[in-house]
């Protein structure tokens, strides 16, 4: 684990601490902000209960089908992407992590970024990239089980919530199992 994010998981260790307090029969009780999505194989921490949309997302030359779970606050965005690329896609794919962070790059000066994988074989990147405006545009990128999946929040350098729903997200399996089995043992409760 790189030192950045060492240090920003830190900073959300007092909302995350619960999760890993409140365990019940091998399944944790999360914060009220902590959204899972087993369907989807993702959870996050959101500011708020986030809206969802179905869009296309390309990708060199894939275009697939990809859910979106955001939330939107003035000029302040919260996002998470699926892309789903079960229908002859890649289940893991490097360069399908990179064109997705080729893609976010673009959107502004890159001030940080590591090849930051999830866990051994689910690779990843983590950008911090300063827009026109001066907002930050935070972004972790990863890749598993035919999914890509884009966490990105767009706000103010000094936003927490930014910060705690991109360093928050995790990749879970149908029943609301961390795939990063070596770091977190857990099992979330999946939303019904």
């Amino acid at each position: 684990m790189s030192k950045f994010r060492a240090v920003l998981l830190a900073s959300g260790v007092a909302s995350i601490s619960a999760v890993a307090l409140a365990a019940q029969e091998g399944t944790v009780q999360t914060v009220p902000n902590m959204y899972i999505y087993c369907q989807y194989r993702v959870a996050a921490i959101f500011p708020s209960e986030p809206m969802i949309r179905d869009i296309m997302y390309t990708n060199g030359s894939w275009t697939v089908p990809a859910r979106q779970f955001y939330v939107e606050r003035g000029m302040d965005r919260y996002s998470v992407t699926i892309a789903d690329f079960s229908k002859g896609g890649p289940a893991i794919d490097d360069t399908i992590v990179e064109n997705a962070a080729i893609a976010i790059r673009q959107r502004g000066e890159v001030r940080i970024q590591f090849p930051e994988d999830y866990t051994p074989g689910i690779p990843g990147r983590q950008l911090n990239i300063s827009q026109p405006d001066g907002r930050l545009l935070l972004s972790s990128i990863y890749m598993a089980d035919h999914r890509l999946y884009i966490a990105e929040s767009s706000a103010p350098p000094s936003d927490f919530a930014a910060i705690q729903l991109e360093q928050s997200m995790l990749l879970i399996d149908a029943n609301g199992r961390d795939l990063n089995g070596v770091a977190n043992v857990n099992r979330y409760a999946c939303r019904r």
